[in-house]
């Protein structure tokens, strides 16, 4: 019976043309039908795949995050096409290489959701609590709603959060608790989905 060789370390070595790379896409234009279509196909069309993404409409623009994958020489052709095509799809448009998401297994996460009459500053009374206690902010969305009655404008922060393991979550949830009643705001918090 024949023994395998062993490959010489240089064959094992990553291969730029097979191994997937990363490269996060942020484009803002006017909001207009098509921009999501006409993004995906220059993507795709480049030999690229849109592996995570968010988009809304802001004001009167739409803001779009991406997040592509592909080898290297599908990248560089994604990067030439989306820089040649900014001006015909309306949009500007800004990348920039990026490594493969690792999930950091020492963190617990967490999601709040915070409400409250809108006025300045909540976003960073709320952000600034986590920041002192080495939370990272996964994700973040805020929005305006309005009460069904009054019309009054509430302010709606939804975060996704990522908490440090060795953190006592009891004492994070006191302080968090602590700003939202300084601030007349409610708040919840709870072990993420």
């Amino acid at each position: 019976m024949a023994v395998p060789l062993l490959e010489p370390a240089e064959a094992r070595m990553a291969n730029p043309e097979t191994e997937k790379t990363f490269l996060v896409i942020t484009a803002v234009g006017p909001d207009r039908p098509g921009i999501v279509s006409d993004l995906s196909a220059t993507i795709h069309a480049a030999g690229a795949n849109l592996e995570d993404s968010r988009m809304a409409a802001l004001g009167g623009e739409f803001a779009v995050l991406l997040l592509a994958s592909g080898t290297e020489s599908a990248l560089t052709r994604l990067e030439r096409d989306l820089a040649e095509t900014e001006a015909t799809l309306g949009l500007r448009v800004l990348t920039k290489r990026t490594t493969a998401p690792r999930p950091d297994r020492r963190v617990l996460p967490y999601a709040i959701r915070v409400s409250g009459f809108d006025r300045p500053g909540i976003v960073q009374a709320v952000t600034g609590t986590l920041a002192r206690r080495g939370v990272n902010v996964r994700s973040l969305e805020s929005r305006l709603a309005y009460a069904p009655h009054s019309g009054t404008p509430l302010f709606v922060l939804e975060a996704e959060l990522e908490v440090p393991s060795e953190l006592t979550l009891a004492e994070l949830r006191r302080e968090l608790s602590a700003k939202c009643d300084e601030e007349n705001l409610d708040l919840t918090f709870e072990a993420a989905r």
